[in-house]
């Protein structure tokens, strides 16, 4: 009479289902806890880091990474969702200056970034709030390289000791990346086809006057014409009644 399909035993009738089963369970718990351990390996703090080179000098890049107004021609988050809702605080540009946001997306969230660090044309340090999913930190650097500049930006948040934490920092980090590496591309796109900020293409921009520069004021387009009209011009002498008069008083 042949043996019931779901129970196996051996010549000494031990229940081999069991012990494999046994076994698998041994095997994921060895397998967990290595995961357990990797993760205390990972660091506590989640970085990453892209860059870009723009063919523009530091000073027509500068102003769109150092005034959040400017932030959404390029964010790589803006166009998720078009109907977040946008608030400016503090300062327009610069340290202090404050971007809050609100969106029904979970993929936008609700948070702000606010402008902790700025030295033209080099450096801006950021500190970001996302509520409650954490802080952390984001900054710009901007180096002079031939003509045009290269861009690094940089993210930085504070996971934890957990295991489980430092995990998800790896892959905030890898997600993080991601998105940087758009915004920066995008960040290419718009300052070299637009140049500085407000401006069609950047080149002509006029250069501001220095402290105790008097400028010129305007003139008046038919003052000049006016002023010639009045005045008397003497006409030449065509009659040569000064050359006979020259001849007459020489000796």
């Amino acid at each position: 009479m042949p043996q019931f399909a779901g129970k196996q035993t051996d010549n000494h009738g031990v229940n081999l289902w069991g012990t494999s089963t046994m076994r698998w369970i041994l095997y994921i718990l060895v397998f967990l806890a290595l995961l357990v351990l990797a993760g205390f390996l990972f660091p506590r703090v989640a970085t990453t880091e892209r860059s870009v080179y723009i063919t523009e000098p530091p000073e027509v890049v500068f102003p769109y990474l150092n005034n959040f107004r400017n932030f959404n021609q390029w964010s790589p988050w803006y166009q998720i969702d078009p109907d977040t809702e946008y608030s400016y605080e503090g300062f327009p540009e610069g340290t202090g200056a404050v971007m809050k946001w609100q969106s029904d997306n979970p993929s936008v969230g609700t948070g702000s970034q606010t402008i902790t660090a700025s030295e033209p044309y080099s450096h801006v340090a950021m500190d970001l709030d996302f509520g409650t999913q954490g802080k952390a930190k984001s900054e710009f650097q901007l180096q002079s390289q031939g003509s045009g500049t290269n861009v690094t930006w940089s993210f930085s948040a504070e996971m934890g000791g957990s295991p489980i934490a430092r995990w998800m920092g790896l892959m905030v980090s890898k997600m993080v990346g991601k998105s940087y590496e758009e915004g920066l591309q995008k960040l290419k796109t718009v300052v070299e086809s637009a140049g500085s900020p407000g401006s069609p293409s950047g080149a002509d921009d006029a250069v501001p006057a220095g402290p105790g520069t008097v400028e010129p004021e305007a003139i008046d387009p038919g003052m000049e014409n006016e002023i010639i009209d009045e005045d008397e011009i003497e006409e030449p002498d065509t009659d040569g009644d000064a050359l006979e008069e020259f001849e007459r008083e020489q000796p």
